[in-house]
């Protein structure tokens, strides 16, 4: 090896040694945001992504910074995040739930479900726990809001009449029917003053009001046995599937008393079990066994369970939390991250089979790649290590945090036109370095940025990157950082930076963006930057100034 070449490799030998450690394997789904504690999860389907919303636990860590008890006394956001693919996952923020709804304490274990109504705008219903006194619920014509309280008020609480006689009032579950009626489990906690472990007495059931944020019909009970939280319901070929968490007095002596045992053992402590009816109302509820077990069961941390059963596309999948990533930060007080496995249903008998807790969670979509050309969001990733995700205004957020070594980490994009250059949008000063398929792979472009506002920095690839290329994991690697960095989007380009800036004349931004929108070329605003098409960008800048760009993709 000639002198020169060792010098060419030497920083990049240095420099692996100094890369941040991730809370989890590249090769791994879970738990899906790698930097977020988060828990209780529920989720919707809308324009081709699984949008799944949770407890934000972060933000009781960062109010109490006692990393041995999670009081949940503290939250009062909740948190969304989505994927396409299954496997890299977009934040979209906390959802500030105390500052649309002033009347409440906390806000935990969301349940949200989606409808058409009759304005032709799809209009998403998200009901969530205040402390243990009642359900509150929000409403918003978009997945990522902007939300509000359409009542102003607790929708159940301790002065609705009907519930009978209940010892918590929390966790919603809601879902709507082949005739478009919303129907809403809640209720838990020890059993009431006359349950007992195994019937405690607490699971209600009722039907909503057309408008989605009142009640209609009686509030019936749901006879669950060793019922005690984490309520959610799933409607599947006309069969009401009702899942909670059990509790930790789970007993053999008991379940030999409970006639609807049929031929099931006696569930593990606090596993999730199911029930299922024909008519809530009228019917009979029928026990159908364990859904999920404890996550200790699966070599995680023993502690609640909470789930959410989701189908995507032509799938389902078990969406839970665990303390697994609680654990990799050094945490043990029950903060806990969000977690997705697939799990199969038979959908003309409605039944589930019991899913199981992994780290690696569902395979990679192929038909929703990332495609490297499409403009993509830098907080939209697999894995990452010493960053943040923060969202600083309605539409922006940001990868931030990040000093050298920090990286991101994206799996499964693909070039099918290739690509011959590569730019980001950046702010601060450092260096970028983007390395395929391995972390200490040499890098195909590096940027060297510095700007006091968001800006676009564009470089030519080292190798052209051939046409129809797929790379299984892509990196985004920060060798250097100083100052306050943030990292808000990339796109590879077919072209070269000459060319680029030939055709496009690429305008240096004057200020920095805090926030944008997204319209037709008709003028109707969209929910979301789309992935195809032809659109307009507006952009407000600090300075109120506005730009507008028409996007052809």
């Amino acid at each position: 090896m000639t002198a020169l070449a060792a010098m060419m490799i030497q920083p990049l030998q240095t420099f692996s040694q100094t890369l941040a450690k991730s809370y989890k394997g590249d090769a791994y789904v879970n738990p899906i945001l790698p930097y977020n504690l988060c828990a209780d999860p529920t989720a919707v389907e809308y324009n081709g992504r699984l949008y799944v919303y949770g407890t934000n636990d972060l933000q009781e860590y960062n109010s109490t910074k006692n990393g041995d008890n999670n009081t949940y006394g503290k939250i009062n956001q909740l948190v969304c995040m989505s994927t396409a693919d299954m496997v890299n996952w977009t934040f979209h923020g906390t959802i500030n739930v105390k500052t649309l709804s002033p009347w409440i304490a906390t806000s935990w274990a969301p349940s949200i479900v989606s409808r058409v109504e009759k304005d032709g705008k799809t209009h998403f219903y998200l009901y969530y726990t205040n402390t243990a006194s009642g359900i509150g619920v929000l409403t918003a014509t978009s997945p990522t809001g902007p939300w509000k309280d359409p009542i102003g008020r607790a929708l159940i609480d301790w002065s609705t009449p009907g519930r009978g006689n209940q010892s918590n009032i929390i966790d919603p579950g809601v879902c709507i029917d082949d005739e478009g009626n919303g129907w809403l489990t809640f209720g838990g906690g020890d059993p009431n003053s006359g349950g007992s472990k195994l019937m405690p007495g607490n699971a209600r059931i009722v039907k909503l009001g057309s408008n989605m944020t009142s009640l209609s019909g009686p509030i019936k009970e749901i006879p669950a046995p060793f019922h005690f939280e984490a309520n959610e319901l799933n409607y599947i070929n006309g069969k009401f599937v009702f899942s909670y968490s059990g509790g930790w007095s789970c007993n053999a002596g008991d379940w030999s008393k409970y006639t609807g045992k049929g031929s099931y053992a006696c569930p593990g402590n606090c596993s999730i079990l199911m029930m299922t009816t024909d008519d809530p109302i009228n019917g009979t509820w029928k026990y159908t066994g364990e859904m999920l077990k404890n996550p200790g069961s699966f070599g995680y941390p023993w502690g609640n369970n909470h789930s959410h059963m989701q189908k995507f596309g032509d799938k389902y999948y078990m969406i839970y939390h665990t303390q697994a990533l609680a654990k990799s930060m050094g945490l043990n007080g029950g903060y806990r991250g969000i977690a997705i496995d697939a799990i199969t249903v038979n959908e003309s008998t409605a039944k589930v089979s019991a899913g199981k807790m992994t780290n690696n969670g569902p395979s990679l979509l192929t038909a929703a790649r990332l495609i490297g050309t499409d403009l993509n969001e830098a907080e939209t990733m697999a894995n990452c290590a010493g960053v943040g995700v923060t969202k600083s205004s309605n539409t922006l957020t940001v990868v931030d945090k990040i000093h050298a070594g920090d990286w991101t980490m994206v799996r499964g994009m693909s070039f099918p036109e290739g690509a011959r250059s590569f730019t980001a949008r950046l702010k601060g000063t450092g260096t970028l370095e983007v390395r395929p398929n391995k972390i200490t792979a040499a890098p195909i472009a590096t940027i060297e940025f510095k700007s006091s506002i968001n800006k676009n920095f564009s470089v030519d690839l080292s190798e052209e990157i051939a046409a129809g290329k797929n790379f299984t994991y892509l990196y985004f690697v920060f060798t250097s950082a100083s100052g306050t960095v943030t990292f808000d989007r990339y796109q590879f380009s077919t072209q070269t930076v000459d060319e680029l800036t030939a055709v496009d004349k690429v305008e240096v931004d004057a200020t920095e963006v805090v926030s944008t929108t997204y319209y037709t070329t008709g003028g109707s605003m969209l929910s979301e930057r789309p992935r195809k098409g032809v659109y307009i960008e507006k952009m407000t800048m600090g300075d109120g100034t506005q730009k507008v760009v028409k996007h052809v993709k």
